[in-house]
């Protein structure tokens, strides 16, 4: 068995914050669940290789969508 780092058992006990939330509330935390997927992503180094290197990742990306404040249905 591999010793964590001070990151990965931060990483781990937020996501299991979460998963507690969800069983406790019966609702996502979605902020929460956002902060960790991009803290996963933009990890520094070789940090989470190998979902960076997945089809997941992808989903992530940024696509260039940008709501335009002047458009109607726009609402902040």
């Amino acid at each position: 068995m591999t010793s964590l780092n001070h990151s990965d058992i931060r990483l781990y006990q937020r996501i299991s914050a979460i998963e507690f939330s969800i069983l406790r509330i019966g609702e996502y935390p979605i902020p929460s669940i956002i902060d960790i997927v991009n803290s996963i992503r933009l990890a520094k180094g070789n940090v989470f290789a190998e979902w960076k290197n997945s089809d997941t990742t992808k989903l992530f990306e940024d696509h260039g969508y940008k709501n335009k404040k002047e458009s109607s249905g726009y609402f902040f």
